[in-house]
């Protein structure tokens, strides 16, 4: 029973991170829709989001305040040559966002150095990169 309330669950935050992302992406005039990525289920290594360049994996968790670096590792199998991001959120905290570093930096690409930032940083910085 616990697997399955916790699959709904992410499943729920995927749905919300979506619905988000397409609220944000119609506001800023940018003609794209997201869409879960059901696939995910069936295949390995495919994120639970995909946007023009980006490749998101969400996770969903009750306790906890960081990202678990497992998480990290499926994010960037899954997102061959776009931008690994990595979406979650604990209850009670904000959602936080981890995508490498060079994103911020214009540096090499390194997908070992990342940066923790806002959901509402990340969007700004999307809006730049699209």
């Amino acid at each position: 029973m616990g697997k399955i309330n916790s699959r709904n669950k992410g499943a729920s935050f995927e749905r919300d991170i979506a619905s988000r992302l397409n609220t944000f992406f119609e506001e800023k005039g940018i003609d794209y829709k997201v869409k879960r990525n059901l696939e995910q289920y069936q295949e390995k290594d495919l994120g639970d989001l995909n946007i023009p360049k980006h490749t998101i994996e969400c996770k969903r968790y009750h306790n906890g305040n960081w990202y678990k670096e497992a998480w990290w590792e499926q994010v960037t199998a899954a997102c061959g040559e776009t931008i690994p991001v990595l979406i979650w959120k604990y209850n009670h905290q904000p959602i936080r966002v981890c995508l490498p570093l060079y994103v911020l930096t214009n540096g090499e690409k390194d997908l070992t150095k990342t940066a923790v930032i806002t959901f509402e940083d990340w969007l700004d910085i999307v809006a730049n990169i699209l």
